[in-house]
């Protein structure tokens, strides 16, 4: 059986700019080099995915709905952007260990640094974790790709996270350290084309 070689992203501060609050669609900006950075996984044939906390729904501060729909909009402009089907599959986990919103209050082992997301997306899409890279702007996206054997990459912007968020995981200090630091999607090309 062959296994697919994928890029699992993370979407406010990665995909696009963190308006640092809620998310509408006036805020929604993509950020730099999108467009060739995706065209690239495109062309090199990457199954893509999309795994993103949502903590904004466990505060109470927008429904689920109105989060899906606000995601769902995102990924049609992404589409319109490309002139294409970008994504394979997305996860999206709305739960907090301490969510305001009692049904949401949960230490899911989907939201990241568990690597949770990733291992439904394996198991669906049928991917190769070593022949894939994890790519966020905080280290729970490191810690999530590195427990599962994924190439991590870490993009720098000033929302960018170096302190793991509250979870009850247990992991090493190995597992902080991304293998690459970007401050662009452009920069993440060479490395696409390094691990196939």
């Amino acid at each position: 059986m062959n296994f697919d070689h994928a890029l699992f992203l993370d979407r406010d501060g990665t995909l696009i700019k963190d308006c640092n609050g809620i998310l509408t669609e006036s805020k929604i900006e993509f950020e730099d080099g999108l467009e060739d950075f995706i065209n690239h996984a495109l062309k090199t044939r990457f199954k893509i995915i999309m795994v993103t906390n949502q903590t904004a729904v466990s505060k109470g501060l927008m429904t689920y709905s109105e989060m899906d729909r606000v995601n769902n909009i995102v990924i049609k402009k992404m589409e319109k952007l490309l002139g294409s089907k970008i994504f394979n599959a997305v996860f999206i986990c709305p739960f907090h260990p301490d969510a305001q919103i009692k049904e949401f209050r949960y230490d899911s082992e989907d939201r990241k640094p568990k690597p949770g997301m990733l291992i439904k997306a394996r198991k669906k899409l049928n991917i190769s974790f070593n022949k894939s890279i994890m790519i966020g702007d905080r280290i729970s996206d490191v810690v999530a790709g590195n427990i599962v054997g994924c190439k991590t990459v870490i993009k720098i912007n000033e929302f960018s996270s170096l302190r793991i968020i509250k979870t009850n995981l247990k992991y090493s200090n190995e597992m902080l350290k991304p293998d690459y630091t970007v401050n662009n999607l452009k920069e993440i090309i060479p490395i696409m084309d390094a691990i196939l």
